[in-house]
């Protein structure tokens, strides 16, 4: 999982991460910095974390 806007490690870093991890999935938060501190996105992030383990 990667924010789009992260100042700190811009989006190529989460991409270059899950290219070196077999079988990774990246998930994108669109606005996403290096923090949850947006309404609703401690919810989004939760129900990205449930998505991939559910499986």
């Amino acid at each position: 999982m990667h924010g789009t806007s992260d100042p700190l490690l811009p989006l190529p870093h989460g991409q270059a991460v899950a290219a070196l991890i077999p079988g990774a999935r990246l998930a994108t938060v669109p606005g996403m910095g290096h923090g949850f501190f947006s309404p609703g996105l401690p919810a989004q992030v939760a129900r990205l974390i449930l998505g991939h383990t559910a499986g």
